[in-house]
């Protein structure tokens, strides 16, 4: 029996949200996070003095700010960093995996929520993420268990809660395949930021196909060209939602999801 390790990241906008990353073994992540060490030291080894980053931040270098501020004027450098990542994340023979869900609809079908923000939709896609993984590694992977690193941040709670809510409930028969959940920073745990490399793209194919009709960027074209195995991805929409508030309505039991 084999402890394989999931590491994940959230991403969002206003109109979708995205949990994403990877799962692998202890060898595989070794190597991945060693890769990705000497790519960004080598691009710190062609940067001047006040421009050296930190770690691979998708958001950031999306938008040219923070520490990526003026690589809108080096598209050199961002094609190149861009094209080693991807080739690291691509080839290493881990799996990828994806849950985002329609924050509109959600917002929509259960407008009275007990958390802030996004807590709540980061809470549902948790669970279906656990969900999910579950019933794939009975029918794949059945001698193998699974621990949870997530980047820490605002919904460390929630992370833990649905955790905790579905590795407690005696009914559900794939319990026992999850071992641990860990909040961890990018400082400590490397990984995190090839899961947010995933979870980025991610997120922006499912905004922009569901509400521009556009097709997925390059970097995610390229790397699912660069894989020899498909991704895993299960997307939280408005049917799916309309039914879990029936059901919800049907046991008289909104919460925490949501209250009339």
């Amino acid at each position: 029996m084999a402890v394989l390790t999931l590491k994940f990241d959230e991403s969002y906008k206003t109109r979708s949200m995205v949990l994403g990353g990877w799962i692998g073994n202890d060898t595989r992540w070794k190597r991945r996070e060693k890769l990705w060490q000497k790519a960004i030291a080598f691009e710190n080894g062609t940067l001047p003095e006040g421009r050296k980053i930190s770690r691979y931040h998708a958001a950031e270098m999306n938008a040219n700010n923070g520490e990526y501020k003026g690589w809108e004027n080096e598209q050199v450098r961002k094609l190149r960093f861009t094209k080693k990542l991807l080739n690291i994340s691509g080839k290493s023979k881990m799996i990828p995996v994806a849950v985002g869900i329609d924050l509109i609809a959600f917002n929509e079908i259960f407008p009275h929520r007990d958390l802030p923000g996004v807590g709540n939709a980061y809470l549902l896609c948790m669970k279906a993420l656990m969900q999910q993984l579950g019933t794939a590694l009975a029918e794949n992977q059945p001698d193998d268990q699974l621990a949870i690193v997530h980047d820490h941040g605002d919904w460390d709670v929630q992370a833990l809660s649905g955790y905790n809510q579905m590795v407690d409930t005696a009914a559900w028969e794939h319990r026992h395949r999850f071992v641990s959940i860990t909040p961890l920073n990018w400082r400590d745990d490397i990984g995190l930021q090839s899961a947010d490399l995933f979870a980025y793209e991610s997120m922006r194919y499912l905004d922009d196909h569901n509400w521009e009709g556009e097709d997925m960027r390059t970097p995610l074209r390229v790397l699912f060209g660069l894989m020899n195995r498909s991704a895993f991805g299960f997307h939280i929409g408005r049917r799916y939602l309309e039914l879990l508030r029936e059901e919800l309505e049907k046991d008289g039991k909104l919460e925490p999801l949501a209250s009339k």
